[in-house]
């Protein structure tokens, strides 16, 4: 809370991700139809937080549900109050997952929650990544307690994070099957039709204009990047590995062509474990990672959905991963403040390299146990 305050209290201090999110609430109440007009955009961030520099409100209508009464404040008032609203969010995350296994138990689960640097981000930046985070851990719950229906509802609840809840859905309705997807579908669908209502369908179009450019950003220059707030030297994703890589070297096309490649390959490792794994935890938490790495438009605050594998999971080489979630993230931060996470992105691959150890394991241990039986 005192980081929030002295933030507030040096100049610049609103240009956080908070004014897309409180501008948007202004306009669902003043101007729905234009929310996702840049220029639009600009003037309401300009207006309330002192900053010309447009960050793109890319998120469906009805999430600026949440930030309308926020938006009747003061920008300072509401968001430290938006600051001690994610903080208590966070509590109720900490209470609700699952108990820590391996070197994240009982001791190191309070370290995870409240040290890692992804939710203190998230928190500082007046970000929504704790919605996601809480949504993922309530999802779980309730799919261990084969309640698939309620499992679909409250994930498309979340699909507000449509870039990461896309790819995870896929994934959790070829395990889960027909009542998963049905209810998942039935609620994005309700939540689809809201947001058109809200924004009208001129507002809906714009929406489609706006998230068709940001996915395409993988190939775009650095100057559109910007424009577009999709920076892929941020990005510890796909995305951002590729350019860790030299993609922006490469000609036109060639890129996005690499990007859908490792996405589709991604993505296939994520199925061959949801279709085989037998423990829930494994395939969970696989399916997190492979919707994190995959996902077009992801930061570091995202990585808070990251600890739901980190708890989940048991295997020893967990043990040689706490050390770099701790470090590396605010390493990257002091180097080049928010504009270099893309090398975060080797937590997530070695997180799926746990998984995939996790789950061999797995099969190996039910072969045994089949031979056993056999003879």
């Amino acid at each position: 809370m005192l980081a929030c305050y002295l933030l507030l209290a040096v100049p610049g201090p609103f240009d956080q991700d908070f004014r897309a999110f409180y501008a948007a609430g202004q306009m669902l109440l003043h101007s729905p139809s234009q929310m996702y007009s840049l220029a639009a955009q600009e003037h309401w961030q300009d207006a309330s937080a002192g900053v010309s520099r447009v960050l793109p409100f890319y998120h469906p209508a009805y999430e600026a549900l949440l930030y309308a009464p926020l938006s009747l404040l003061h920008f300072h008032t509401a968001y430290l109050v938006y600051a001690v609203f994610n903080m208590l969010l966070l509590w109720v995350c900490y209470l609700v997952s699952p108990d820590g296994n391996g070197v994240f138990g009982k001791t190191g689960r309070p370290l995870l929650f409240f040290l890692s640097f992804p939710v203190l981000l998230a928190i500082f930046v007046g970000q929504n990544s704790l919605w996601m985070l809480l949504a993922f851990s309530l999802v779980y719950k309730v799919l261990t307690r084969d309640q698939d229906g309620r499992a679909g509802v409250l994930l498309g609840l979340a699909s507000f994070k449509l870039a990461t809840i896309g790819p995870l859905a896929l994934l959790l309705c070829i395990r889960r099957g027909r009542r998963f997807t049905l209810a998942f579908a039935a609620t994005s669908a309700a939540l689809l039709g809201l947001s058109i209502l809200l924004t009208g369908p001129s507002g809906a179009a714009d929406f489609l204009h706006l998230l068709t450019g940001a996915t395409l950003a993988v190939d775009n220059n650095g100057a559109a990047q910007h424009t577009t707030a999709v920076l892929l030297s941020s990005m510890p994703n796909v995305a951002g590995l590729l350019y860790l890589l030299g993609s922006a070297h490469l000609p036109a096309g060639v890129p996005f062509v690499l990007n859908l490649v490792l996405t589709v390959l991604i993505l296939g490792c994520g199925v061959w474990i949801q279709r085989r794994a037998s423990e829930e935890r494994v395939a969970f938490s696989a399916a997190i990672v492979c919707a994190v790495l995959v996902s077009p438009h992801l930061y570091i605050y995202d990585y808070s959905a990251l600890l739901l594998p980190l708890l989940l999971l048991s295997h020893r080489g967990l043990r040689y991963l706490a050390a770099p979630w701790f470090l590396v993230p605010p390493a990257l931060y002091f180097y080049g403040h928010l504009a270099w996470f893309a090398p975060a992105v080797i937590l997530a691959l070695a997180l799926l390299a746990v998984c995939i150890v996790e789950f061999r394991k797995e099969e190996r241990s039910a072969g045994l146990l089949l031979g056993v039986a056999e003879s």
